[in-house]
């Protein structure tokens, strides 16, 4: 029997989503990479042919098929991108660092909660 995938989508193909983010999703048990948002789409689509490519990160968050977006883009776009995956009803995990403005983390777990996705502060 096969098991269930999370279709997720991944925002960013720089060194972070390229090395690490994308191999990973693709590697994990349970995960499905089914989109990448980046302005890459070349090397997007050189490295994962079968993988849909979205110039807008936007159109990635508003495919109903994305039930994840992990965000790997520079860290003043992980709280605007994160507050949109949100409101769209998808589950969020962003890269490192998890907000360029502290402010912005409790908001962000607020909206988490409110949206009923589950937000969980990693060491």
């Amino acid at each position: 029997m096969t098991q269930p995938s999370i279709a997720t989508g991944l925002i960013g193909f720089g060194l972070a989503g390229s090395a690490f983010h994308a191999p990973l999703i693709a590697a994990t048990p349970g995960l499905r990479l089914a989109g990448i948002a980046s302005s890459q789409g070349a090397a997007v689509a050189a490295a994962w042919p079968d993988v849909p490519v979205f110039a807008d990160p936007a159109a990635l968050i508003a495919d109903p098929s994305i039930e994840l977006v992990v965000i790997a883009t520079p860290n003043a776009s992980h709280a605007p991108l994160a507050r949109a995956a949100l409101a769209a009803g998808r589950h969020v995990v962003i890269d490192k660092p998890f907000v360029a403005d502290p402010e912005d983390g409790p908001a962000l777990i607020a909206a988490a909660g409110a949206a009923g996705a589950r937000a969980q502060r990693l060491p």
